[in-house]
């Protein structure tokens, strides 16, 4: 479920409409979504304005997270749902795993992805900063790298695209081994298409779900079939297995 801003006016209706959503097998929700509705600040996500325009257009409180956003958090924790920081701004980053630090001190029990995301390898404020990539991995979580023209080219010393599915996965790579550096391991780096169906403009060559077998075959060209398994499916499969092991109170 993305936008958190669905599910009440209120911290009581929010912890009901948690409690039942998760009966119903709802696995994660994204607090926060494209502009400020209540909940969680976001950072800007809109690919055709620039984040100081959007920030113009789009006022926000200097905020992070709303005493709803909070509540919002608070039931997620208790359902066992997945917390996705996807969209959320510095500071609603800075709030929600102060909260998760104190709720479950030992990151043993509160998994946090970020189901569509990107690498700060440039400038875009929506692009995760390694402090925030660090912090998912300690919490064993898993982070989806975004099928976007717009945030993989940005990245330091990077060029242009040239228009072929070669440079996308060379793009899509670069995520990963970003990921891979900072958390150490290739156990927390996934795919992210974005939850309605590839953000445009996707990248040349993996415009629509049709196309993943083909990033497939290129990541185990470039990483060999275990580590991308691991990316394709392994990371994200734990997660969820563990999510709902939690939840019925298996071990995980």
């Amino acid at each position: 479920m993305e936008g958190g801003f669905h599910l009440g006016a209120e911290p009581d209706q929010i912890a009901a409409n948690v409690s039942e959503l998760a009966a119903h097998g709802v696995a994660y929700i994204t607090v926060a979504h494209l502009f400020w509705r209540g909940m969680a600040t976001n950072a800007p996500a809109i690919p055709f304005l620039p984040d100081w325009l959007y920030r113009l257009v789009f006022p926000q409180p200097k905020t992070g997270l709303s005493e709803l956003g909070t509540a919002l958090v608070d039931a997620m924790v208790r359902n066992h749902v997945l917390v996705d920081i996807t969209h959320m701004s510095e500071p609603s980053l800075t709030d929600t795993f102060a909260l998760l630090d104190e709720r479950d001190p030992a990151h043993r029990d509160v998994t946090v992805i970020a189901t569509h995301m990107a690498c700060r390898l440039g400038k875009y404020a929506y692009s995760l900063s390694d402090a925030s990539i660090r912090a998912v991995a300690e919490r064993g979580g898993v982070l989806g790298v975004i099928d976007c023209q717009h945030f993989l080219q940005d990245r330091r010393g990077g060029r242009p695209q040239d228009d072929s599915a070669t440079d996308s996965l060379e793009l899509i790579c670069a995520q990963i081994d970003h990921i891979a550096e900072v958390t150490g391991s290739f156990d927390h780096a996934a795919i992210g298409t974005d939850l309605d169906g590839y953000i445009k403009p996707a990248l040349v060559g993996f415009e629509h779900s049709g196309k993943l077998a083909e990033l497939e075959r290129g990541l185990i060209a470039h990483y060999g079939a275990e580590h991308a398994a691991k990316v394709c499916s392994e990371n994200a499969l734990r997660v969820l297995r563990r999510t709902f092991a939690a939840r019925s109170g298996g071990a995980g």
